[in-house]
């Protein structure tokens, strides 16, 4: 059996109608992966959400909108960060990586995973990725020109030049 190396945006649309109970994601490869996220990766995603959206409402960085599980269409890979920012006009399926990924780990994927997810982003232009850990509750901090950095409780996460203004302690990304 020959195994596929690319995956469109329509294959993932495809799987949506042949498998509607089920919810698959891309990997770091752009296959897909069944997932089954907890109600803590849920929680978590929702919280980042929000933190993003409240700073987006400052006007510090307009253009842009943060939500979650924006499929994009990267030359020939395919992805989908549990939150992204990204810019309005980027249309349904962006073709460039979002200024900002978040990755939210959970029972399906690994550390490595999530790391080979942070290096492709970067690759195809994100300028920040978030891997967050909702079980330690720490985020691991991945820039193009730094070594990945490890946070967590009231360790801050500033956003430089990438998201200016936004400060938030690692705490505030986690429900209480």
């Amino acid at each position: 059996m020959a195994v596929r190396t690319r995956y469109s945006i329509e294959d993932y649309i495809a799987l949506e109608g042949e498998y509607p109970d089920r919810k698959f994601k891309p990997d770091s490869t752009g296959a897909p992966v069944e997932m089954s996220p907890s109600m803590d990766h849920s929680d978590v995603q929702g919280e980042i959400i929000v933190v993003l959206r409240l700073w987006l409402r400052t006007g510090a960085l307009p253009g842009y909108k943060a939500g979650p599980e924006l499929m994009h269409q990267i030359e020939d890979w395919v992805c989908q960060p549990d939150v992204a920012v990204a810019h309005r006009d980027d249309g349904p399926y962006p073709n460039r990586g979002p200024l900002l990924a978040v990755e939210v780990l959970s029972n399906r994927n690994s550390w490595r995973e999530m790391r080979a997810k942070a290096a492709r982003y970067l690759e195809y232009g994100s300028a920040m990725v978030w891997l967050v850990d909702p079980r330690r509750q720490t985020l691991e901090l991945h820039l193009s020109d730094a070594a990945p950095q490890m946070l967590a409780g009231d360790d801050l996460i500033e956003g430089g030049a990438t998201l200016p203004g936004f400060r938030a302690t690692v705490s505030d990304l986690f429900p209480d």
